[in-house]
């Protein structure tokens, strides 16, 4: 079938979390574990070479490798960090090591231990100050691909660039990119963009993905520089502004990374600017992260910040730690402003929460004992009492706890993961900060 042919950029799909409980499995042979001595220059080459469509989204040899080495797999350009590095004050907690998502179940340090999580690393930072540490699979220096929790950083430069005065987000798209003008895009709020209810027929879905000629199909191809079905090359702003409308805007929430990168755009054609240098200037330089971000670029030119970043876990805290009362713990100034923060708390549209596939997945899969109840610019859940979360495909994790000052951030290579039920645990369980 053509979509197994499909080379290394189509991993955009990866972005979404659905996939994981999707792919074909590829059993894996190398413990996640052997990752924290590093590869070998043997087993380097081998794994490159071995690289396929197919084995890349199996969480399987290829996935460990890749997911901790995007500069091989990807071109790359760097958000660079500036200033003094100031490192995170640690108080551990071996409470927190302690978590059980069910009575008498699993601990959390026992499941981050057992070979069958595929778990590397995992995080947790209450009032800015790490709580628990753990890299059973990875260096606490390795970067590590965030997949679609990075989409949250394609909303915070629209919100920043809003707060400017440069974006309404209540206006039509095409306003900031006219090329979008006359196309079945136009009249799409940038709201609706950033809250994945764009009611395009982009929806990320398994039987979209086989289809060879649906948009998301050609998006995909396009980024990877693939020709599509009929033999030819098609950029993806060039697919983006082809997709043709299924519904209405604001009816649902359907998760595409499409979205996304129209946010991308949006951003440098209102700084003139690649989303790279943006994101340095706005977010990274103003932080005192420990290493730069290296961010992935399509053949075309296009970011690819739907998923396709990598850091350290301790700065992706850090990132997280933005959102929260201990934000001077992790930057020189506020980035994310506190009406940021009530907004993604408060502003999602919980009558379209469930009119989709992700929306279900958050309830049924992700956080089936205590799930959210909305989604907003670009996170996946949120819930009544204000915490948010973002995930990434193959167990990548953000959660936000700011009512708790609590950060949790996890990577794994994993075909599924119940990280996300422990960071929501280790947040109930933590009182309210005062």
């Amino acid at each position: 079938m053509k979509l197994r042919t499909v080379a290394v950029l189509s991993l955009v799909l990866l972005a979404l979390p659905l996939l994981a409980e999707q792919a074909a499995e590829v059993a894996p042979k190398i413990p996640v574990a052997a990752a924290r001595a590093g590869f070998t220059p043997q087993q380097a080459r081998e794994l490159r070479a071995r690289y396929s469509y197919t084995e890349a989204i199996s969480a399987g040899d290829v996935s460990l490798f890749h997911f901790l080495n995007l500069g091989i797999w990807l071109p790359t350009a760097p958000v660079v960090r500036e200033g003094d590095v100031v490192p995170l004050a640690t108080a551990l907690d071996p409470r927190v090591g302690q978590t059980r998502i069910s009575a008498g179940g699993t601990t959390l340090a026992d499941y981050l231990a057992s070979t069958g999580s595929r778990a590397q690393g995992m995080v947790v930072v209450h009032r800015g100050r790490i709580v628990y540490e753990e890299y059973p699979g990875m260096r606490p220096n390795d970067h590590h691909v965030w997949m679609s929790t990075a989409k949250t950083t394609a909303s915070l430069v629209v919100r920043l660039l809003a707060e400017a005065g440069k974006i309404d987000v209540a206006r039509p798209i095409e306003v900031y990119l006219p090329a979008l003008g006359g196309t079945d895009w136009a009249g799409t709020s940038v709201l609706d963009v950033l809250d994945m209810a764009s009611g395009m027929d982009i929806i990320e879905t398994q039987a979209n993905r086989q289809q060879p000629r649906s948009a998301i199909t050609r998006y995909n191809l396009a980024a990877s520089g693939e020709p599509n079905a009929d033999g030819q090359k098609e950029e993806m702003f060039e697919v983006v502004r082809s997709a043709k409308r299924l519904r209405p805007a604001g009816q649902a929430f359907e998760y595409s990374s499409m979205n996304t990168t129209l946010l991308v755009l949006l951003a440098e054609a209102v700084e003139n600017k690649r989303w790279h240098e943006i994101f340095q200037e706005r977010v990274w330089a103003k932080m005192t992260a420990e290493g730069d971000m290296p961010v992935a670029y399509a053949p075309d030119g296009t970011a690819l910040p739907h998923g396709l970043v990598a850091s350290r876990l301790r700065d992706l805290a850090r990132y997280g730690l933005l959102y929260t009362p201990s934000w001077g713990k992790a930057a020189r100034e506020r980035v994310v402003s506190a009406a940021f923060v009530r907004e993604i708390q408060t502003g999602g549209r919980k009558e379209i929460f469930m009119k989709g596939e992700i929306g279900a997945a958050m309830q049924k899969v992700h956080f089936p004992n205590d799930p959210p109840t909305a989604h907003h610019w670009q996170w996946d859940g949120v819930w009544d009492d204000g915490d948010f979360y973002k995930g990434g495909v193959f167990g990548q994790g953000l959660y936000v706890s700011p009512a708790r000052d609590l950060v949790a951030v996890w990577y794994s290579t994993a075909m599924f993961s119940d990280l996300t039920q422990y960071a929501r645990q280790i947040a109930l369980d933590t009182l309210p900060a005062r």
